[in-house]
């Protein structure tokens, strides 16, 4: 009798056990905000960044009556951002509307220097790169910040803040004691500038662009795969709990996933894509937020390596795009949806990502084997050929110069192509220097 009973209590004890660990299991939800693993991947080159290391101007133009110059040296815009960081802005004033001239009266001046940012950046996150004084700020954004510099000695100017999309300017003040030798160390620096001219883009815009034949170098690296240990440690740094993880491989493709969230590293391209698919996409939250929020994450979860910058916010989709720039100059993927060249945070509900893509490689440990001087067709040809497509020209509304990525699978060569792009309707398309070089042949 006592041996049936405790066999009836052992089996109840059984029993219960079960019933817990199915309902823990049933129950659980990771917290992908706070994930927080100490254990981030190829940690020997992976950095954690402040805002004011993503957040740089694309480009730094100077304006003086009808003569421009700009520039986008690296370690000249780095030197002017970071003396800028010691100034004091204040009296940012709310936003006052202008149209055609007027508009452009508020870049196009007497010494003026303009940073040129690749999309709108609130006013509340550009608090974490620059030193404001007001408490309170405007809720808007802005991407282009002019600064007259026309009376240094002053100590004191005037700033506008600028959002081009909405044509809404922002008036300010700043102060800084070094004015007058800021301004003298650009003028000293002006071998890193080079001239610029005004162009029409179409009927609603017109843009800077530089005014001689760009010269650009070409670099090929060795890149060979063989960085499954990084693809493990961000599985590790991306799951909570990267015991429960199950591992499957089709082709090039390495998948993961712990029953609530996924992970996919294309082993091709170099990229991962962190998927959670409990989460509800594009339900705009607090965009106010989304690049601290976004740079946040990433420090948390993989962190950063080389030249990335803050590029886009499609706040629609909860989406924030940082790009891998080099020399300057911004990188751009081969195809989509590779996300080689760039990461891309996408987020959901109650402040939870929902998707993350970014590449595993480490560019700067790459093995150089070539660089090659290219010269890129002249403004003037690239213009002309735009003019011909047989698109809608009121949706260009930029051009550049950027880096393809391209990937030569059997060489296992990675290229830094440089080319001309242009953004059309939101989107950023390469043109290829053979076609602008071809079509100029035919017409001549």
């Amino acid at each position: 009798m006592r041996y049936e009973t405790m066999k009836t209590i052992f089996l109840v004890f059984l029993v219960a056990i079960s019933i817990y660990l199915t309902w823990t299991l049933w129950t659980f939800q990771v917290n992908y905000e706070t994930i927080n693993n100490t254990e981030t991947p190829d940690t020997e080159n992976v950095e954690q960044k402040e805002l004011k290391e993503i957040i740089k101007p694309m480009k730094i133009f100077l304006h003086d009556h009808n003569s421009y110059s700009g520039t986008t040296e690296e370690t000249e815009i780095d030197r002017v951002m970071n003396e800028i960081g010691s100034f004091k802005f204040y009296d940012i004033g709310t936003a006052k509307r202008y149209k055609g001239d007027e508009f452009q009266k508020t870049f196009y001046g007497s010494k003026k220097l303009e940073l040129y940012f690749s999309d709108l950046i609130p006013f509340d996150t550009f608090k974490g790169v620059i030193h404001v004084n007001d408490k309170r700020v405007p809720f808007e954004g802005f991407d282009r910040l002019v600064i007259d510099i026309s009376n240094p000695a002053q100590k004191a100017t005037s700033v506008y803040f600028i959002n081009t999309k909405e044509k809404k300017v922002f008036n300010g003040s700043a102060s800084y004691t070094g004015l007058q030798a800021f301004v003298n160390k650009i003028n000293n620096k002006m071998n890193l500038y080079r001239p610029y001219q005004v162009y029409k883009l179409n009927n609603k815009k017109k843009i800077l662009l530089p005014t001689s034949v760009q010269t650009v170098t070409r670099y090929s690296y060795l890149w060979d795969k063989n960085d499954l240990s990084i693809v493990e440690k961000f599985k590790d740094a991306l799951f909570p709990v990267p015991k429960i993880v199950e591992k499957s491989q089709e082709g090039n493709n390495i998948e993961y996933q712990d029953g609530s969230s996924f992970m996919r590293a294309n082993l091709d391209h170099g990229s991962i894509d962190f998927f959670n698919p409990s989460e509800n996409p594009g339900i705009v939250t607090h965009s106010n937020n989304l690049i601290k929020r976004s740079n946040d994450f990433v420090n948390n979860n993989g962190g950063w390596k080389d030249d990335f910058r803050y590029f886009s916010t499609d706040v629609n989709k909860n989406q924030v795009v940082f790009r891998l720039f080099k020399d300057g100059i911004p990188a751009f993927n081969t195809e989509y949806p590779d996300h080689i060249a760039d990461v891309t945070l996408n987020w959901g509900e109650a402040q939870i990502i929902y998707e993350y893509e970014r590449p595993y490689i480490n560019f700067s440990s790459l093995v150089p084997i070539d660089n090659e001087e290219v010269k890129l067709p002249s403004t003037e040809m690239v213009l002309g050929y735009l003019d011909n497509l047989d698109i809608d020209q009121q949706k260009i509304n930029n051009l550049s110069v950027g880096y393809r990525l391209e990937y030569d699978s059997k060489q296992k060569v990675m290229t830094f192509e440089p080319i001309w792009y242009y953004e059309y309707d939101g989107k950023w398309l390469p043109l290829m220097s053979e076609d602008i070089k071809g079509e100029q042949h035919g017409l001549e």
